[in-house]
């Protein structure tokens, strides 16, 4: 009797996890990613996602990454120097949990992942020709770790397994494709292990260095991973060609005839005195690739995707594209030959892509700068005001192969039941967010003692797990203020970065019977301030 009731109820356990609704399939899913967009630089960043430049993303900017006609977020992720004992902390979950969080809640599909952390990192550059047992489990602890903290929610957050995986590998074989579509099992096969919504939660493998005609030649769908459940993978590339055109800084010398030359006019609006410096040019044979220079070699490589795995029954996105703006190497009436053509090699992108079935994901690295590197930002980050559209043009080529109409930031509705089943905030409920009538951007809601809320769930925010008052920052009183550069409390005070690191700390009273903190020589960023049970967000300029 004993081991009937046993197996009764290992029987009803198991119709229980069962019992757990399928998600939409990744086809369905993708019919309404629309376009999307890359918060770059930012939370990929090694050990501080503010250390390049950006600051902490607010649900300011991801309510104006939604009004601008992007329906798809991509969350660019570090997690291997957000470690300790060998496993992500909790307070960089709860910091990554905010971020998608905003993304949710505005809205958007998301998709995070595992990205390169730095140059190389732990992952990209060890694509060899056996695996490696380090590298697999790290693979295994790290996601599920991360599906666990979000096995509840809805369909539109996707998990990426990687980035740009094998920059190491020349040429690619066998073995090096047998490697990495282990690593891609142990990732799908951790994030099924943590049940819930995660049992069909649609999840992309990258291509060989995200390469599409590596991938074509070395990666077919008879290489890739197995999944228990059917119809819940993509597929990912990215697509900056011409390299010469899009990314390349200075001249190289790659044993042509001639110097191959960064080129800075594209499609309609080449510049015949400069022929080299016309997109396309072939310093080999001294001629223009005309395809090279027009919408043909993006239909051409997005016909092979749809060929290759769409067809096949795996989606696609291109997971990151974009061009650098040419300023300040160009001026005047040649920058602005630049950016017409500019504006139509985004327009052929997103049109190709969308022709062939694929989802395109422009790539946005928040450098407003005119250094002539990475100059890549299409919405405001760096300054203020944050969230404004930045390349209208762009934007608004983009927007026109989905019928979007020019743009014109009229608010978003807030979504806030994008959890099932987890208990947790937020609730089933909307509410329209409207823009500020003086800009594009789309001011974040505050208390109503005008302190902004604070930027991460954190416990140094405030953040319990069931305090909405504290995500709405309402959770802060007169007591802890800050005056310029200097922060004053009747208590001793510490601040925090947003990975929860204390970085300064002052408890010594000053005659007035208050604390004081000197906020000078910190480094540019936000960073939470605690004196007691209050919080108080600080941003560094």
């Amino acid at each position: 009797m004993k081991q009937i009731l046993a197996k009764t109820a290992i029987f009803a356990i198991a119709g229980a996890i069962s019992a757990t609704a399928a998600l939409p399939t990744a086809k369905q899913v993708q019919a309404n990613m629309g376009m999307g967009f890359n918060i770059g630089n930012s939370m990929e960043v090694p050990n501080n996602p503010t250390a390049w430049g950006n600051p902490f993303p607010t649900q300011a900017l991801l309510d104006s990454v939604k009004a601008a006609g992007f329906n798809t977020v991509r969350i660019p992720c570090a997690w291997d120097s957000h470690t300790s004992g060998g496993k992500v902390t909790e307070t960089w979950l709860d910091s990554v949990k905010t971020v998608v969080d905003y993304a949710m809640r505005a809205g958007l599909y998301t998709i995070l992942n595992i990205h390169h952390e730095g140059e190389g990192g732990w992952f990209q550059t060890n694509i060899g020709t056996s695996v490696n047992s380090t590298v697999d489990n790290k693979m295994k602890t790290y996601w599920t770790q991360i599906a666990n903290k979000f096995k509840n929610y809805n369909e539109r957050l996707i998990f990426a397994g990687a980035n740009e995986p094998g920059p190491n590998v020349d040429p690619w074989t066998a073995q090096h494709v047998s490697t990495l579509m282990h690593y891609y099992q142990t990732f799908i096969d951790a994030v099924r292990a943590t049940g819930g919504n995660n049992e069909t939660r649609t999840l992309i493998i990258q291509g060989l260095n995200t390469d599409i005609d590596k991938s074509v030649a070395n990666a077919p769908v008879s290489t890739f991973p197995k999944d228990k459940v059917t119809g819940y993978l993509m597929f990912e590339v990215h697509y900056y060609d011409p390299y010469q055109y899009t990314l390349m800084t200075s001249e190289q010398n790659w044993g042509a005839s001639e110097p191959i030359m960064p080129q800075y006019y594209y499609g309609n609006y080449q510049k015949a005195s400069e022929p080299k410096r016309n997109a396309g040019y072939n310093a080999w044979a001294g001629t223009i690739d005309s395809k090279l220079a027009s919408i043909t070699h993006p239909q051409e490589q997005f016909a092979k995707m749809k060929t290759n795995y769409v067809d096949k029954g795996y989606p696609v996105i291109v997971g990151e594209f974009g061009a650098n703006v040419r300023s300040p190497e160009l001026s005047g009436s040649d920058l602005n030959l630049h950016k017409q053509g500019r504006v139509q090699w985004h327009k052929d992108v997103v049109s190709a892509a969308k022709q062939y079935g694929l989802t395109p994901i422009l790539w946005d690295m928040g450098n407003e700068s005119n250094s002539g590197y990475d100059n890549m930002a299409y919405i405001r980050r760096q300054s203020s005001p944050v969230g404004k559209v930045l390349e209208t043009d762009v934007i608004n080529a983009m927007r026109s192969v989905y019928n979007l109409g020019n743009y014109v930031n009229t608010g978003v509705t807030h979504v806030e039941d994008f959890i099932t089943g987890g208990g947790t905030v937020p609730t089933s409920s909307s509410s329209t967010v409207t823009p500020p009538s003086s800009s594009s951007a789309i001011a974040p809601v505050s208390s109503s003692s005008g302190i902004p809320p604070c930027d991460a769930m954190i416990p140094e925010c405030g953040w319990t797990g069931i305090s909405p008052d504290v995500l709405a920052g309402s959770h802060v009183n007169a007591n802890l203020v800050r005056d310029g550069s200097t922060l004053r409390s009747n208590a001793a005070i510490r601040l925090f970065d947003l990975n929860g690191n204390m970085v300064r700390v002052s408890s010594a009273k000053i005659a007035s019977g208050h604390s004081e903190m000197d906020l000078r020589g910190l480094r540019q960023g936000v960073y939470i301030a605690r004196s007691g049970s209050q919080t108080l967000r600080v941003q560094v300029k």
